[in-house]
């Protein structure tokens, strides 16, 4: 639950910080409540099915309403997982959106470096994805993968977090569960 924890929070500071022009370093309870003010605006309105054996669940950590899906077994003490946020963009297109958070990621998530990255499509919305790690991934031992699509000013940001050693076997679960995500309304 750390590492899902930190993703979370490294998730919110990246989105909030997207759009903030004052660049004045703020605590993580105030990057979290401006996070907040964003966050959420897709909620409800999408569905993704949970691979066979994967448990999901709906809930709010820190005022940012999610949905995860979770591996059926731990490796080390890890459970390989999916998780779903929604951000309202405003009035940056897709791709400032994106750049920008990439660029924030690279401000706030310590030793981020992306892997990969690339296009898209997910059920007729065109996306971006890209591979990384990062400290608050658990470093060279964890990856992440996120997803992002942006329907009507709300961008859905779908990430995918497995062990590097379950990579091989998990990566794969991950495209095919992205692939079934869709906006409702």
């Amino acid at each position: 639950m750390k590492y899902i924890s930190l993703l979370i929070v490294a998730g919110a500071v990246f989105f909030s910080a997207c759009k903030n022009g004052n660049n004045a370093p703020k605590t993580s309870k105030e990057l979290l409540e401006q996070a907040q003010q964003n966050m959420n605006s897709g909620a409800g309105k999408f569905s993704i099915d949970a691979p066979a054996g994967w448990r999901k669940t709906d809930t709010t950590l820190n005022g940012i309403k999610l949905t995860f899906l979770f591996a059926p077994t731990e490796t080390d003490g890890f459970r390989s997982n999916i998780n779903i946020v929604s951000e309202n963009v405003g009035k940056l297109s897709f791709e400032d959106y994106h750049k920008a958070t990439m660029a924030t990621m690279g401000k706030y998530m310590s030793n981020f470096k992306v892997l990969d990255s690339g296009d898209k499509e997910i059920n007729g919305l065109a996306g971006k994805w890209f591979k990384y790690s990062s400290d608050q991934t658990g470093g060279a031992d964890v990856v992440a993968r996120n997803y992002t699509v942006v329907k009507n000013g709300i961008a859905y940001i779908i990430t995918g977090v497995a062990k590097v050693k379950d990579e091989a076997s998990v990566a794969p679960v991950i495209e095919s569960t992205v692939a079934t995500f869709k906006v409702t309304e």
